[in-house]
């Protein structure tokens, strides 16, 4: 293959990673699943894991979440949907960007279900663990102590169960469409990291 028709296919594996990322963002939209049951840290761990560039990895999964979160304000806040824009977001984001990083421990292992999953419940851990530390200093009913943080934990734990749920099932439907794409193109696929799942 000449070096044309690679980065050519790394064009079009490029489109098709960033298209599953935005098809996940577009499902925030979608009054459906509860409370945290939300491809957020799916998309992070997937970004972190697929895209070839660590800026891209970054990049695009949080651009994704900032459209859907200006896509939801919109329709909470009317002409302003930059309104609930804030400090607060940091509770999202900053967890988002340690998930992009545990996803780029992903990328040079073998992409097996097994390995998938495994990752999937350790995003999920960590983000539960990072967002509820974040978000412990920005309620005003719970001292920055440890005994807040563990209040915090405590009163956190209930949503938990969805967002292992949803990470299960967003993990598994972003690395299973990507599989699937890649055994059906093989032009698809990395050079470098093997893709059996």
């Amino acid at each position: 293959m000449n070096s044309a028709e690679h980065r050519q296919n790394q064009q079009v594996r490029f489109a098709v990673i960033c298209g599953l990322v935005v098809l996940a963002a577009l499902w925030r939209l979608l009054p459906i699943g509860g409370t945290n049951f939300a491809p957020v840290g799916a998309m992070a761990l997937f970004g972190g894991a697929c895209f070839g560039s660590r800026r891209a990895a970054f990049l695009v999964p949080i651009a994704a979440l900032m459209l859907s979160d200006v896509a939801l304000n919109a329709g909470r806040y009317g002409a302003n949907p930059l309104a609930s824009f804030s400090t607060m977001s940091l509770v999202t984001y900053v967890p988002m960007i340690a998930v992009v990083g545990l996803g780029l421990l992903l990328r040079n292992r073998k992409r097996t279900t097994l390995n998938v999953a495994l990752f999937s419940l350790g995003g999920s851990v960590l983000f539960f663990v990072v967002s509820n530390f974040v978000w412990l200093f920005f309620d005003p009913e719970l001292t920055v102590s440890a005994a807040g943080l563990v209040k915090c934990y405590a009163q956190a734990l209930p949503f938990f169960k969805n967002t292992l749920v949803s990470d299960a099932c967003f993990n598994a439907a972003l690395f299973g469409c990507l599989a699937l794409a890649e055994s059906r193109l093989p032009a698809l696929r990395p050079a470098t990291v093997d893709v059996s799942c």
